[in-house]
């Protein structure tokens, strides 16, 4: 509470915002794959504004931690339905906060259903971010997310939202204050250096996909799609990144297709080690079923990588036939020509060119100086 907040400057931009970012998403030491992009945001912001995070850890028992993470201060409280008292020890810590603080950002949905009784009698300044695809279609979660869906409109609360894509944006855009929701896209940092793509001249291509092991991300599609273009004649391995409940059923069919040594699961690795799985790899593959917008997948083209990835709304912002096939069918023969499709395409074409057509659209400044375009308008709008 004795925390003073003094004007300080960054290239020229006066860090006068005082923000909380509200957050049930954030990664920590031991979960590093969770929300990295709301971290990334975060730190965008944090170049620009005075940021602190209080992460609500659902599920979560134990201490309040009070840390430095991703050179951000970030106070991780635990809530549990098990201790319904929980909630309000974490009210009075977001309570205390909001009286120093400028602005309320929230990200993903159950931040704002969370604070949302507590920002009713504070009334600061509030943005909200969302980055959840089960906003758009509850059904695909589950029947019980569909009974509760209409608190979907908690999103008219805010003073704004923001959505990730212009295609989530549509989407959101019943639930917001007057219709209203702006697109600030995820951070896409480029790599150290770029993919070589040693694979792809001598028909032995690489191909690295980046998600969790989940129905909606369709791994089985890119094992099939494998197995259809080495039966063919193509000398292609696969490397997915991530980890899930599809994970057992994924090494039992490659098992039973003869994949060994053509096929890895890497499980949950850390920021770094993703990076260098997009560098020792030729194509990017996803073939899921729905995105809000993808970081995956721009992070990969990014990093000079040809991406094949559904033909979904959302990725359209980034993906074009500069840098992708996207594939319109939803079968492994679909994309198994993508793969002959991206190969031809994109042989010739250097890792630095398929970069380039991402560059700095999604940079941490770029990113910044549209959430401080939105902080400046909610702020004026408050008087």
């Amino acid at each position: 509470m004795g925390r003073r907040y003094l004007p300080c400057h960054w290239q020229g931009v006066t860090k006068n915002v005082r923000v909380l970012v509200f957050t049930t998403w954030f990664p920590d030491s031991e979960n590093q794959a969770t929300a990295p992009f709301n971290l990334k945001h975060v730190q965008a912001i944090a170049a620009q504004h005075d940021v602190r995070v209080i992460h609500v850890r659902l599920g979560g028992s134990g201490d309040v931690i009070s840390e430095n993470y991703g050179a951000v201060p970030v106070t991780r409280i635990p809530l549990s339905p098990r201790r319904p008292l929980g909630y309000l020890a974490m009210a009075r810590q977001l309570w205390a906060a909001l009286w120093q603080t400028d602005v309320l950002h929230t990200m993903a949905f159950s931040s704002a259903v969370i604070a949302a009784p507590v920002q009713a009698f504070k009334r600061t300044r509030w943005v909200h971010t969302e980055h959840w695809s089960g906003m758009a279609n509850p059904a695909s979660v589950s029947k019980l997310w569909v009974v509760f869906s209409p608190l979907r409109y908690v999103l008219k609360l805010p003073d704004a939202v923001t959505a990730v894509s212009a295609a989530q944006a549509d989407q959101l855009s019943r639930f917001a204050r007057g219709g209203r929701v702006e697109v600030v896209p995820n951070v896409v940092q480029g790599p150290d250096a770029l993919a070589t793509r040693q694979g792809m001249p001598d028909g032995a291509p690489r191909l690295v996909g980046v998600g969790g092991l989940i129905a909606r991300k369709r791994p089985m599609l890119a094992l099939e799609a494998l197995r259809l273009v080495r039966a063919g004649g193509l000398d292609a391995t696969l490397t997915l990144v991530g980890d899930g409940p599809l994970r057992a059923e994924l090494e039992s069919a490659a098992a039973a297709a003869n994949l060994g040594g053509k096929f890895t699961i890497t499980g949950l690795v850390a920021p770094d080690q993703v990076s260098a799985a997009l560098r020792a790899a030729d194509l990017f593959i996803l073939p899921s079923s729905h995105e809000t917008f993808c970081v995956s997948a721009a992070e990969a083209v990014a990093a000079g990588l040809p991406a094949i990835v559904t033909d979904l709304p959302a990725v359209r912002d980034f993906l074009t036939v500069r840098n992708s096939v996207l594939v319109a069918g939803d079968s492994a023969e679909d994309f198994a020509a993508g793969i002959h499709d991206a190969l031809a395409k994109f042989s010739q074409v250097s890792p630095a060119t398929i970069s380039g057509t991402i560059a700095s659209r999604y940079a941490p400044r770029v990113i910044a100086d549209k959430f401080s375009a939105v902080y400046a308008r909610v702020r004026g709008a408050g008087g």
